[in-house]
């Protein structure tokens, strides 16, 4: 280290500063001076620069060997950082393909909305949105929409969702203009500028937001009677009701604050019915920063889980749509809402299995992505009614509707068809073809079937019939492309299909005599690949799965299809065996998955079930080949290539479709690390885990067997590995600083030497303390899981979630289950070695710079002269009266903090060029506050943001000195004197409980930031305060202890730096002397 010419005596205690294989710069250039003979000093400049070159050459030889561990491990996180950032770039399992959306937007602010309806107006602002060339008035009198945007957005995110919407009400009333009579009226959006605040870091946002989007929907509510009165609807015949709820929509963090509104005092019940979110982590805060963010997701989750049960929330719909494996923002695994709200009133989907979009979405792209655009236009418009009061069609009919518009069909469980009965015979027909095995039509086909019955070229369908006889317990499986009837392809959304399924029987030979049961729902199965045009429309084949046993007392089942037919397509129906699911369990690192077809021939579709753990990191590939049956030899190609699906199941959250993959990536979004705190009523065990589902589409025809091997893709896993457990790095990095300070403090009590930084961390690496974290890390899930299995009887639910958030959760199992912890923990070192080693430069070069100035100037530094010891308590007086005086007026406690660090790194860079000690010291305190900085940052942002919208009302708890107070009493304090040494010869009791004490304190701080700090982190900066409070209380001690007749008499020899120091060990230091005198001669 760089130190300036001292003319004072070097206090004794600072020549222990550097022990070990590192002595600082200063204590070498003195035991050089003293090495040297006085003949030695006058030898000629070449062997002086001789005997320098051997000096430095051994010296830094021996450096490095001293901190090999430590360069180690610094070389292993960057190693690890950069391939995970390599892995966020280029390893995604998914593609972004999303088509750009274009508007022509317009923002009307609501002047009238100002200090009368609302105290935020001089904050917040609300706008109407019009869509250019669509919408002539500038008056709302159509069905109202809030958009509430999310962390740090803006009010005009709102135009895509908006002007898709817009065009697609047009568009859908010019073919159909009968609609306007049952109510579809269109939307009016409203969107709210909320400042780009941090949502997701301040909770006290949050509760301001919400209380103002509740003052935005009276306002909006207020004026419907008189824009209705005054732009009459162009109905004539339907009545239509004034608006009594408004729809809502919250991108982010904006669900959160539209959930909020429901549990403050101004909410209007009702005044909200329909709340679709996108992209918003409603389980768990992404970031737990700061403790308000989480008592308010605690309090609205409990109240939303009960209020389904009291009736606060009977007719209200909860929708969240996330984004999926392309949402590095947010974990989508806290989208998830079912654990919230009742099936009956939610549901949950990742935007990659919704009908005609398919594609995982980034987190701003989920509200600009043309494909997710168009979809929610069309979800929108397909519930709208303006002769309800709620603007909404009825709960039940909206919540099918929008499953039936978000889910894949073969997921939609609540409705299986659509309720349909015709009764008909072969009049209606223009042929009845009876088919053995299975139904097969081709372009040729259906010219030929067309052709032979032209007596009935009037008749538009045709009927297939299939004999049901010992069908019992089948299911009829129905794939078909639409381009085969290309002439009458509609939308499926419709009533009006093109298939139905009949039961029919056979009266004559010639009569058949047919009851339509079903018009069956679709699956869609896209025929998408990486890299195709996202301006062109997804082609889809069609997919129909349909119980038998609906059929019970007819004879044939009947496939009913239109006759024309087209130039490409083909359909094929056949009864078979409902497909079961083969379970396979994956093995340590992969396993070979083989699906035999029935007499070498498979179903259309197959399923597989993958038994994995629920591993919130882990990305699985598996490689996919299809093996051609016999009998398919001379076929050039099937007639369509496999179609594979993964999904979940039971819980019908995440779904991903690909076309002919040779592999495919299968994410895993389960239920997220943690559980609520609140959770009361679900176990750990509850809706448990049942692994993943894969599905598999190939020609029957063709295909013979599907070989899959299955293993773990570990590269695409480390980027998600770092997005899900980014608070636990934060977490153990503070346990790591928490370590090195303890060190050092414990090496200046027992040996009077205060170590370095990177001296403390090599020794932790040595001696044997990152084995047992790694140890440690290794042991605490599995504890966590085997008392949990014991105290299953015993505990209550609430106590098991408890236990469960415990360090960094319980998920899944296996060796990930521990491999994690481990990888973690080490990473966090190297995360401190990183700040330790810029620390140390940052000062160096500081201390450096000062002595640069002071050896030309002759003077003091940054104002700080050497200035005798009777000014200390006066400008310590001073910088306190300051200190309470804007912390409890004006500043928040968070800018308090960054000042006094600041300071501290001052005072650091010029405490260096005296007193490499205390330097050491001082550098030790802001490594370990270094990691209180993170949760003090989104405070700072907010308040400077609303000081330039000249808003000065804070959080109560933001003026709280408790919270600055221990930091700022140690930077008082160790800015002038050191840390007294508390050491084993010293007899006193007291100086002998102040020591327990302090190794109790920090051994309590370790054990609190290791199981309770990854997931709550922002417990940190409390518990970094009490500590240094504890120290500053350590230092204060000395005053008191001068006056106690035991310590005089016993501990003569605690001191500071502006004392001498201890004298233990300079009989050591005079032979450490004397034998590196003999290695330099």
């Amino acid at each position: 280290m760089p130190s300036a010419p001292n003319t004072q005596e070097e206090p004794s205690g600072s020549r222990h500063a550097s022990s070990g294989s590192s002595s600082s710069s200063v204590y070498s250039s003195q035991l050089t001076a003293r090495a040297v003979s006085p003949p030695a000093q006058h030898i000629s400049e070449q062997s002086s620069s001789q005997q320098t070159r051997c000096w430095k050459q051994p010296h830094m030889q021996k450096m490095l060997r001293a901190h090999t561990g430590t360069l180690v491990l610094v070389l292993v996180t960057l190693a690890v950082g950069l391939l995970a950032a390599h892995s966020y770039f280029t390893g995604q399992t998914d593609r972004p393909n999303c088509a750009m959306s274009y508007s022509r937007p317009q923002y009307i602010e609501q002047t009238e909305f100002g200090r009368s309806w609302t105290r935020y107006s001089a904050k917040y602002k609300l706008f109407l949105y019009r869509e250019g060339g669509y919408d002539v008035h500038n008056t709302a009198n159509r069905i109202p929409i809030l958009f509430i945007p999310g962390n740090a957005g803006s009010h005009k995110q709102v135009r895509s969702i908006a002007s898709a919407t817009a065009t697609a009400y047009v568009e859908m009333l010019g073919k159909s203009p009968e609609l306007l009579d049952k109510g579809c009226v269109g939307y009016d959006f409203f969107t709210l500028g909320l400042n780009e605040e941090l949502t997701a870091l301040h909770g006290y946002s949050i509760v301001e937001q919400a209380d103002f989007v509740n003052d935005a929907i009276r306002y909006i509510l207020a004026q419907y009677p008189r824009a209705r009165a005054r732009y009459r609807l162009p109905s004539q015949t339907a009545e239509f009701a004034l608006p009594e709820s408004v729809v809502v929509i919250g991108h982010s963090m904006g669900g959160v604050v539209a959930r909020t509104a429901f549990m403050l005092p101004n909410h209007i019940p009702g005044s909200v019915q329909a709340l679709f979110t996108l992209s918003t982590p409603h389980n768990n805060p992404t970031a737990s920063l700061e403790w308000h963010v989480e008592q308010i997701y605690s309090q609205v989750n409990q109240f939303w889980r009960h209020g389904f049960h009291n009736g606060t929330l009977d007719n209200v719909s909860l929708v969240s749509i996330a984004g999926g494996n392309l949402d590095s923002m947010i974990n989508s695994d806290y989208t998830y809402v079912g654990n919230l709200a009742p099936p009956r009133n939610s549901l949950s989907v990742l935007s990659s299995g919704i009908n005609d979009v398919w594609l995982s979405q980034d987190h701003q792209s989920v509200l600009w992505c043309a494909q997710m655009a168009r979809k929610f236009a069309s979800l929108l418009i397909h519930i709208m009614d303006a002769r309800q009061p709620s603007q909404l069609i009825p709960l039940d009919q909206r919540m099918d509707i929008m499953r039936h518009q978000l889910y894949p069909a073969i997921d939609y469980k609540q409705s299986d068809h659509i309720p349909y009965e015709r009764i008909t015979s072969l009049d209606n027909y223009r042929y009845i073809r009876e088919v053995e095995g299975a139904v097969k039509l081709y372009p040729a086909d259906m010219r030929m079937l067309a052709e032979n019955s032209q007596e009935r070229r009037n008749k538009a369908r045709g009927l297939h019939l299939l004999p049901l006889f010992g069908a019992r317990g089948h299911i009829i499986q129905i794939i078909y492309d639409p381009w085969l009837f290309s002439d009458t392809v509609r939308d499926y959304d419709e009533p009006n299909v093109q298939l139905a399924l009949l039961g029919c029987n056979r009266t004559s030979n010639e009569n058949v005599h047919c009851k339509t049961l079903s018009i069956p729902t679709v699956t869609k199965l896209p025929l998408k690949q990486d890299g195709d045009d996202p301006r062109v429309s997804v082609h889809a084949l069609h997919y129909i799965e349909y119980p038998v046993k609906e059929f019970a007392g007819f004879s044939y089942l009947g496939v009913e299809v239109p006759v024309k037919y087209g130039s490409n397509g083909f359909l094929r129906a056949a009864i078979t065996e409902q497909p079961q699911p083969r379970s396979f369990k994956l093995g340590t690192t992969s396993t070979s998955i083989k699906i035999p077809g029935n007499k070498g021939v498979l179903q259309v579709r197959n399923r597989v079930r993958l038994d994995v753990p629920e591993t919130p990191f882990v990305v699985l590939n598996a490689k996919i080949r299809v093996r051609r049956s016999p009998q398919a030899a001379l076929t050039a190609s099937p007639q369509f290539a496999p179609i594979v699906r993964q999904s979940d199941e039971e819980r019908q959250f995440e779904s991903k479709f690909w076309y002919n993959p040779e592999s495919v990536d299968l994410a895993i979004h389960g239920r997220g690390a943690y559980f609520s705190a609140d959770t009361l009523s679900t176990a750990p065990e509850d809706d448990a885990w049942t692994g993943i589902y894969m599905d598999f589409w190939t020609d029957p025809d063709f295909t013979a067997e599907i070989a899959i091997a299955v293993s773990i893709n570990w590269y695409s896993s480390l980027n998600r590995l770092i997005k899900r457990y980014d608070m636990a790095l934060l977490a153990l990095s503070f346990v790591w600083a928490c370590l090195v300070l303890a060190y050092q403090l414990i090496s200046w009590n027992c040996m009077g030497v205060f170590p370095s930084c990177l001296q403390a961390i090599e020794r932790l690496i040595r001696n044997g303390t990152l084995a047992a974290m790694l140890v440690a890390a290794a042991i605490s899930p599995v504890v966590q899981i085997a008392v949990a299995h014991l105290m299953k009887s015993v505990w209550s639910d609430a106590t098991l979630v408890q236990w469960n958030n415990l360090f960094m959760g319980v998920r899944g199992g296996g060796f990930t289950l521990v491999l994690v912890p481990m990888l973690v923990v080490v990473m966090a070192l190297g995360f401190i070695i990183c700040q330790a080693v810029a620390l140390t430069c940052i000062c160096n070069l500081g201390a450096l710079l000062i002595a640069r100035i002071e050896r030309f100037t002759g003077g003091a530094v940054l104002g700080e002269s050497k200035q005798p010891d009777s000014s200390v308590p006066v400008r310590a007086l001073l910088a306190t009266i300051m200190f309470v005086a804007f912390v409890s007026t004006f500043v928040p406690y968070q800018f308090a903090f960054l000042v006094i660090y600041l300071a501290q790194l001052i005072a650091t860079a010029r405490t260096l060029t005296t007193n490499t000690t205390h330097g050491a010291y001082q550098l030790g305190l802001l490594l370990f506050w270094t990691s209180s900085l993170p949760y003090c940052a989104p405070e700072l942002l907010v308040w400077v943001r609303n000081l330039s919208v000249l808003w000065f009302e804070d959080a109560p708890a933001d003026h709280n000195l408790v919270n600055v107070a221990g930091y700022f009493a140690l930077r008082l304090l160790a800015s002038y004197y050191m840390v007294p040494r508390l050491h084993s010869e010293q007899s006193s009791r007291i100086v002998g409980w102040m020591r327990i004490i302090t190794y109790a304190c920090f051994a309590t701080a370790l054990t609190c930031a290791w199981l309770l700090c990854t997931r709550r982190p922002y417990i940190l900066y409390s518990v970094s305060n009490m500590a240094s409070m504890w120290l500053a209380f350590v230092h204060c001690s000395v005053f008191f202890l001068r006056f106690s007749r035991d310590y005089r008499s016993k501990s003569p020899t605690v001191t500071s730096s502006k004392c001498s120091t201890a004298s233990s060990g300079s009989e050591n230091m005079s032979e450490a002397e004397i034998e590196l005198n003999r290695k330099l001669r």
